[in-house]
């Protein structure tokens, strides 16, 4: 190509920034080099090699040494464009192909197609897999090892993508320096003004209007009027609707004659239209991020969900196995039984089937995952009911009362839960993340909860660990079924139009099930608010110096609370009458309060410690019971002694004036003191006699 026909095309928006070219085969490995040379930008293009490995590592690595020496021999013979020769391990080779075009950011991935002996094209399945997904433009063309053309022909039918192939015949004769032939279609020709501007505007980027030439085709066999007028020596630029109309325009004469009947090379060209300036790039961006799923993948998530849909004897033994470990460690408050159970549960299967016939309008998928589903939780809930009735325990665990008092954080793992679940689903490249969504559902333990709670008749448990487990499963299966429509899962013409309004009952179920526990969640979200306002008050305005460190709501008549309240000194009297003052008044009504007081117990210092030494040693015939320090001025020690007689005010005044000289400050000492009387006494009795040493020796 001269330099002036770079120069007149760089300034046009003719080229593709990066192309992904799939390499199979060595010896047409040149030809589809040099067609990719031609579509990318001639200075600042990229050339992508890509070479897909379906874990034969020694066959890949052979033809990997093969295309690269083909490479260097390419890139020496004078292109200009880069070229890097890309390994890619995937699945399959569509979804190797459409990774690479996706995490990249291609703009066009160009295929080969073969030839019959019978001169048809044969598209193939990867071909028509990595049409209906491309996240960008896709080229098709058959290998002809033909470097040059008399001329370039493009049938024009005034749809999209018509224009999309004149853009693309126009930028290939300025680059091969000969004319293009432009054939408009006038049967079924669809007028479209934008497509017609469009049009234009490509005609007038060449150089001389002689290398444009316009030829009507009126008959009603278009196709062998095209055919007629092309040679061997032409080459054919072919445009295509991708993802849509492609299906319907290869099957059609028009494009089965041009593509198998053509004499020369043919190129089939889509472009996934994206808007311009910010909105193209914004657009651009959202492709990388779309893991379009291919028909043959959608074909095997559809196999594997009716497989994993109907009950078999594995999926109920793992149900009772997992039940049971679930009640266990339910019982014996062991956060890692309870973590074995999740990993063995079986549930997630059938939901991931549930939202799988949703997605694809298999409804009767749907109906048979959900009878799974049903028995399964109800084996699960008869294993836990018939364990929390036969062992003995009469009051629920910690990790009982956790699944019994759910909240939004629940509901928010549950829907991330269920986003996992369905792209480790069908990505199958990532089956290490379905242990770690096992985990996070957590769908077992919450039945086994409701099941103990029923067994121990505690209802209120029961009752709150059943809403965990339904916001589980609705918005598991409502994050599965987005993510099932994101990644391309639609219900086929033929489904659609048979179950669309059994469908619409479908969804319509699942988004009110979803909202009346959004509901219901957002009330619990609203109590756990006033109970936290609750605790702050009686924390400063009851329990001075205390903590709440559990408030439980008990409905009845009248209606309870009950409170544990956690210090460092024993809750008075006089501090539970102002806490329930406090909720009669908040409440509005009578409230039964039980407070349940823990003292915390910490180790003395060292002069604590001495100090307690000296009491001791001061006193050898007392048992000394409580003793507490009094931080202040004066510092305050409290302290209680037994023994047959009390020590002498002397020996108090002695000891407090130690304790002084031992933390170099004054110390105010007070010991309760309770004598033991005769041991004739039918059973021993005792005075409490205080002497306080003051400061004063008073």
């Amino acid at each position: 190509m001269s330099a002036t026909s770079k120069s007149s095309l760089s300034a046009h928006n003719y080229y593709a920034r990066t192309a992904v070219v799939p390499l199979g085969r060595p010896d047409t490995a040149v030809d589809m080099l040099r067609i990719a040379g031609e579509i990318v930008h001639p200075s600042e293009g990229l050339v992508i090699a890509l070479v897909i490995s379906l874990g034969n590592v020694e066959q890949t690595a052979t033809v990997s040494d093969e295309l690269q020496a083909i490479i260097q021999e390419f890139s020496h013979a004078g292109s200009e464009q880069r070229v890097e020769l890309v390994t890619e391990m995937a699945e399959s080779v569509s979804r190797g192909i459409l990774d690479v075009a996706r995490e990249r950011g291609s703009d066009v991935i160009i295929l080969g197609v073969q030839r019959w002996d019978q001169g048809q094209v044969k598209l193939g399945t990867v071909v028509e897999n990595v049409i209906a997904a491309a996240p960008c433009g896709v080229l098709v063309y058959p290998p002809s090892h033909a470097p040059s053309y008399d001329q370039v022909v493009v049938p024009v039918d005034g749809r999209l993508a018509a224009a999309n192939a004149v853009r693309l015949g126009i930028s290939l004769a300025i680059q091969h320096s000969i004319p293009l032939q432009q054939l408009n279609v006038q049967h079924d020709y669809h007028y479209n003004p934008v497509h017609e501007t469009a049009i234009a505007s490509y005609e007038a980027r060449l150089t001389q209007r002689r290398d444009l030439r316009k030829r009507i085709i009126t008959g009603s066999q278009p196709a062998r009027e095209i055919l007629g007028l092309v040679t061997a020596d032409d080459l054919l630029v072919l445009g295509f609707s991708q993802k849509t109309d492609f299906e319907r325009q290869i099957t059609n004469d028009v494009s089965n004659q041009l593509l198998d009947q053509a004499p020369g090379p043919v190129i089939l060209i889509s472009q996934v239209e994206r808007g311009r300036g910010l909105r193209g790039v914004i657009e651009h961006s959202i492709a990388r991020f779309n893991p379009r799923l291919t028909q043959v993948e959608q074909a095997e998530m559809l196999w594997s969900a009716q497989k994993n849909a109907s009950s078999s004897l594995d999926y109920l033994v793992m149900i009772v196995l997992s039940a049971a470990l679930a009640t266990l460690g339910l019982l014996t408050n062991s956060a890692a039984v309870i973590i074995g159970a999740m990993l063995v549960a079986p549930l997630m299967s059938p939901l991931s089937s549930v939202s799988t016939g949703l997605a694809s309008g298999i409804l009767q998928l749907t109906r048979r995952a959900s009878l799974s589903l049903f028995q399964g939780v109800t084996l699960a809930l008869l294993i836990s009911l018939a364990m929390g009735a036969l062992l003995p325990i009469d009051t629920p665990t910690e990790e009982m009362l956790v699944r019994g008092s759910p909240n939004l954080l629940d509901a928010a793992i549950a829907l991330v839960s269920g986003g996992v679940a369905a792209y480790a689903t069908a990505r199958k490249g990532i089956p290490a993340a379905l242990a770690g969504v096992a985990i996070a559902a957590a769908l077992m333990p919450p039945i086994c909860t409701i099941g103990l709670g029923l067994a121990l008749n505690y209802i209120d448990l029961a009752s709150g660990a059943s809403l965990l487990f339904l916001a589980n499963i609705a918005f598991i299966i409502a994050a599965q079924y987005i993510t099932f429509l994101w990644m391309g899962m639609r219900p086929s013409q033929e489904r659609e139009g048979k179950s669309h309004r059994h469908l619409r009952v479908w969804r319509l179920m699942l988004v009110v099930i979803a909202l009346l526990v959004l509901l219901v969640f957002g009330r619990l979200g609203s109590q756990a608010v006033d109970e936290a306002h609750i605790r702050a008050r009686l924390e400063a305005e009851a329990f001075n110096g205390a903590t709440v460190v559990e408030y439980q709501v008990i409905t009845g008549l009248p209606p309870g609370v009950q409170l544990l309240v956690q210090a460092d000194h024993a809750i008075r009297p006089d501090e539970v009458s102002a806490a329930q003052e406090l909720l009669d008044m908040l409440y509005g009504q009578p409230i039964q309060l039980t407070v349940v007081s823990r003292q915390i117990v910490r180790p003395l210092d060292a002069m604590a410690a001495a100090m307690a030494t000296l009491l001791q040693d001061s006193l050898p015939a007392a048992s000394i019971g409580e003793f507490r320090i009094h931080r202040g001025e004066p510092l305050v020690v409290q302290a209680v002694a037994r023994a047959p007689a009390p020590p002498s005010q002397a020996q108090i005044e002695q000891l407090r004036q130690e304790m002084s000289a031992l933390a170099g400050a004054p110390v105010e000492l007070r010991i309760a003191w309770q004598q033991l009387l005769a041991a004739r006494a039918p059973s021993p009795t005792s005075v409490s006699l205080s002497l306080p040493a003051t400061s004063d020796g008073g």
